[in-house]
Protein backbone atom coordinates (compact mmCIF):
# COMPACT_ATOMS: atom_id res chain seq x y z
CA UNK A 1 0.00 0.00 0.00
CA UNK A 2 1.07 3.38 -1.00
CA UNK A 3 2.45 5.83 2.02
CA UNK A 4 -0.43 8.11 2.03
CA UNK A 5 1.85 11.11 3.32
CA UNK A 6 3.65 11.05 0.85
CA UNK A 7 3.41 14.11 -1.79
CA UNK A 8 2.53 13.41 -4.98
CA UNK A 9 6.31 14.06 -6.48
CA UNK A 10 7.97 11.70 -4.16
CA UNK A 11 5.25 9.25 -5.31
CA UNK A 12 6.64 9.71 -8.83
CA UNK A 13 10.13 9.85 -7.78
CA UNK A 14 9.82 6.48 -6.37
CA UNK A 15 8.41 5.22 -8.87
CA UNK A 16 11.35 5.80 -11.23
CA UNK A 17 9.83 7.60 -13.80
CA UNK A 18 11.58 9.36 -16.11
CA UNK A 19 12.03 10.85 -20.00
CA UNK A 20 14.85 11.57 -22.04
CA UNK A 21 15.04 15.09 -22.82
CA UNK A 22 18.58 15.37 -25.14
CA UNK A 23 21.46 13.91 -23.27
CA UNK A 24 19.60 14.29 -19.88
CA UNK A 25 17.13 12.59 -18.05
CA UNK A 26 14.12 14.39 -16.59
CA UNK A 27 11.35 13.26 -13.77
CA UNK A 28 7.70 12.91 -14.82
CA UNK A 29 5.50 14.60 -12.26
CA UNK A 30 1.54 14.28 -11.69
CA UNK A 31 -0.37 16.53 -10.10
CA UNK A 32 -3.14 14.23 -10.11
CA UNK A 33 -5.43 16.27 -12.44
CA UNK A 34 -8.62 14.76 -12.96
CA UNK A 35 -9.13 12.66 -16.52
CA UNK A 36 -11.61 14.46 -18.37
CA UNK A 37 -13.00 13.28 -21.74
CA UNK A 38 -13.50 16.04 -24.26
CA UNK A 39 -15.77 15.70 -27.66
CA UNK A 40 -15.46 19.18 -29.12
CA UNK A 41 -12.40 21.72 -30.13
CA UNK A 42 -13.33 25.34 -28.89
CA UNK A 43 -9.89 27.29 -30.29
CA UNK A 44 -7.39 25.97 -33.20
CA UNK A 45 -5.05 28.87 -33.25
CA UNK A 46 -1.38 29.92 -34.25
CA UNK A 47 0.00 33.19 -32.85
CA UNK A 48 3.58 33.67 -33.14
CA UNK A 49 4.62 30.10 -33.13
CA UNK A 50 2.62 29.17 -30.83
CA UNK A 51 -0.26 26.45 -31.08
CA UNK A 52 -3.36 27.32 -29.18
CA UNK A 53 -5.74 24.16 -28.50
CA UNK A 54 -8.71 24.23 -26.03
CA UNK A 55 -10.80 21.29 -25.48
CA UNK A 56 -14.18 20.85 -24.37
CA UNK A 57 -16.16 18.31 -22.87
CA UNK A 58 -20.35 18.53 -24.20
CA UNK A 59 -23.51 17.82 -21.67
CA UNK A 60 -26.63 17.94 -22.68
CA UNK A 61 -29.60 16.48 -20.34
CA UNK A 62 -33.33 16.51 -20.03
CA UNK A 63 -35.02 19.55 -21.76
CA UNK A 64 -31.68 21.52 -20.35
CA UNK A 65 -29.96 23.78 -22.71
CA UNK A 66 -26.66 22.07 -24.08
CA UNK A 67 -23.33 22.88 -22.06
CA UNK A 68 -19.62 22.65 -23.24
CA UNK A 69 -17.35 22.74 -20.22
CA UNK A 70 -13.61 23.61 -20.89
CA UNK A 71 -11.56 20.80 -19.92
CA UNK A 72 -8.28 21.36 -21.24
CA UNK A 73 -6.26 24.27 -22.78
CA UNK A 74 -2.89 23.76 -24.85
CA UNK A 75 -0.07 25.95 -25.84
CA UNK A 76 2.77 24.79 -27.20
CA UNK A 77 5.64 25.26 -29.76
CA UNK A 78 5.45 24.07 -33.75
CA UNK A 79 7.65 21.02 -32.66
CA UNK A 80 5.44 19.86 -30.15
CA UNK A 81 2.46 20.39 -32.62
CA UNK A 82 4.56 18.27 -35.30
CA UNK A 83 5.08 15.18 -33.13
CA UNK A 84 1.59 15.34 -31.61
CA UNK A 85 -0.09 15.49 -35.35
CA UNK A 86 2.41 12.62 -36.14
CA UNK A 87 1.66 10.97 -33.12
CA UNK A 88 -2.31 11.27 -33.33
CA UNK A 89 -1.96 10.12 -37.22
CA UNK A 90 -0.35 7.08 -36.34
CA UNK A 91 -3.05 6.38 -33.39
CA UNK A 92 -6.36 6.62 -35.94
CA UNK A 93 -4.55 4.71 -38.97
CA UNK A 94 -3.73 2.26 -36.77
CA UNK A 95 -7.32 2.41 -34.74
CA UNK A 96 -8.96 2.48 -38.10
CA UNK A 97 -7.21 -0.66 -39.81
CA UNK A 98 -9.32 -3.70 -39.75
CA UNK A 99 -7.74 -6.65 -37.88
CA UNK A 100 -5.66 -9.24 -39.93
CA UNK A 101 -8.10 -12.05 -39.61
CA UNK A 102 -5.45 -14.71 -41.19
CA UNK A 103 -3.28 -14.32 -38.08
CA UNK A 104 -6.03 -15.32 -35.71
CA UNK A 105 -5.65 -18.18 -33.07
Amino acid sequence: MADETATPDEVVISSGRKIAMGDQWWEIRDNGETIKFTDYLTEARIINGTVYLSFGSCFMDANNQGVVDIASRLRMDLGTAQMLHNLLGQMISSALTPPDISKAN
